[in-house]
Order: C-alpha cells, then structure tokens, then sequence
C-alpha cells in the first residue's frame, strides 16, 4: 500500500483507499496504479461528492436509499425494483443517485469498510426491469467502489429465481459468486439483519419510512424548488398533449356529422315505437259511408 501511496501526490490517497485498491487489483502494483488514477479522473469529471440537487427527482422516488446495519456492522443500502420506471425516469439523474448513496453508505461503513445491499424484489414486474440502468451503473460501481460490498441480499427468492440462479451463478467468478446470497423468506433474512434493524415491511421492529428528510444535505427550500419545477414540467406536458389533440382534429376533421340527431337504436325498425314508449297518434280517417259523395 505505501509503494502506491509514493505514485501520486502527497495527501491525494490514504493508506486505506490504497489497500482495497491493492486487493481488487491482487495486490499487483501496476494494475492498481492504473485503477487508482482512472478513480480519482473520473471523481474529477464525475462530480463527486455527489449534490443531491442534481439529482433529487430519483432521490425522492426512495427507490434506494440507506438505513441500518446488518448484523456484522455493515450500512445496509435498500434497494426496491418496484419503484423502478424506465419509461419515466432520467437515465443520468438515475446513475447520480446511486452514486450518492453509494457515497452515503461508504461514509457509514466506518466500522466494517464493508456495505451490504437488500436488494427487495417484492412487488415488481416485468415494467420495473432497467437493464439500462444496471449496464450503466455496475462498471461505475466495479471500478470506482472497489472492496466496498460485502454481500447482496435478493429478497425474495422463489422455485423459479433459484432454478436459474443455479444455473447462472456458474458465470460469475467465485469472488463476486460468494457474495450474492438470495433469501427466500423473512425469516431467512432476519439471519443477516438484526429484527431491530429490519425495516417492518420485512417482518423486523423498525418503523422507518423514507421521506425527504432521509436524504443528506437536502433543505426544505431544494424541495419547494424541486416542487415547483415538477409543476412547470406537468403544466408543459399537459399543453404538449392538448396542442396534439388538436392538431389531430385539424388534420382528420368530421365533416357533415350532425351530432344533435338522435341515432336509432340498434335492431328498431325504422317507424316503429320502441317499447315502452306512448302509442304515437294516428290522425283518424273518416270513415266514407257506402254512397256518400
């Protein structure tokens, strides 16, 4: 670790970013120096630490965010794929979200050095998968979190998640393999995290529930702002959406419709009374007397 310390500038890496620098890389000197220097120009480009104002539209979802520690120590980083939407969300708002709160949980893990991740597939569909996100986001974890997880908790896991993971762990290397551990119930997951640790929703003694006050370093005026720009957006795409309808009305016009005429009813023959309705009045005909003129 003090031979990659020496690389770069006084005061720039510390001796514990050098060791999991060191270790991801199998303590090989080059490839560390390598990874280290790609870490610290894409913090500079990056942006990091991250503002949560840059991203407050996902932060607020609480699709993810951090509470509580396992039972070894670890920050726990709750991630929720049914508050996923692909459809709706921005994708580089998404990445700096998860940048935070991987930010978040590593300034939490002082005791350990190591995070855990709850990753709750409960409730989801098919519409929630954004493999668009994973793809992004997992390089940007790899590379720049190294040494940081300590295990993934999938939760829960079924007959089927079970089947292909069986088949699919093979593909992993063993390191990460290790890591990944489904569970299948609540009770199975009070194993890893502590009951009064454990958010309620998953069977623990926690009542926390996430709001805007979870997320560090945001202020009441960021949210009004964050609240007002949501509203200017709605109003834009309410008048997008009414600009549409009417040129759709333009280009395709009804022309000769008369909508004040009453259609008849299917099956009615034409003339005919409909049932229930007053007998019409038939004008009387008089009657010719045989002979009369």
């Amino acid at each position: 670790a003090q031979a990659l310390m020496q690389r770069f500038s006084p005061g720039t890496v510390d001796e514990a970013l050098a060791k999991r620098f060191m270790s991801a890389r199998n303590w090989d000197l080059n490839k560390a120096t390598q990874l280290l220097f790609d870490y610290l120009q894409w913090k500079r480009s990056f942006g990091c630490p991250v503002d949560p104002r840059t991203c407050m539209t996902e932060l607020l979802k609480g699709k993810t965010f951090v509470h509580g520690t396992d039972r070894l120590g670890n920050p726990v980083i709750y991630h929720f794929v049914r508050k996923q939407d692909p459809s709706t969300r921005d994708l580089q708002e998404a990445v700096r979200a998860v940048v935070f709160w991987a930010e978040q949980a590593e300034k939490s893990a002082t005791a350990t050095g190591k995070v855990t991740v709850c990753f709750v597939r409960a409730g989801a569909t098919n519409a929630n998968s954004d493999l668009g996100l994973a793809k992004a986001i997992m390089p940007i974890l790899a590379n720049n979190f190294p040494e940081r997880l300590d295990r993934v908790l999938v939760y829960p896991t079924g007959i089927g998640y079970r089947a292909a993971w069986a088949t699919f762990q093979w593909l992993l290397d063993p390191t990460t393999r290790k890591k990944i551990q489904p569970v299948s119930d609540q009770y199975e997951l009070i194993q890893y995290i502590a009951p009064e640790q454990l958010l309620a929703e998953f069977g623990g003694h926690n009542q926390f529930q996430f709001s805007a006050a979870a997320i560090p370093g945001l202020n009441w005026w960021d949210l009004e702002t964050v609240e007002k720009e949501q509203r200017e957006k709605q109003q834009r795409k309410d008048a997008e959406e009414q600009q549409r309808q009417m040129q759709q009305m333009q280009q395709h016009p009804v022309v000769g419709r008369n909508f004040n005429v009453p259609r008849q009813p299917q099956g009615q023959p034409q003339g005919q009374p409909q049932w229930g309705a007053p007998p019409q009045q038939q004008p009387q005909q008089q009657q010719q007397r045989w002979g009369a003129p």
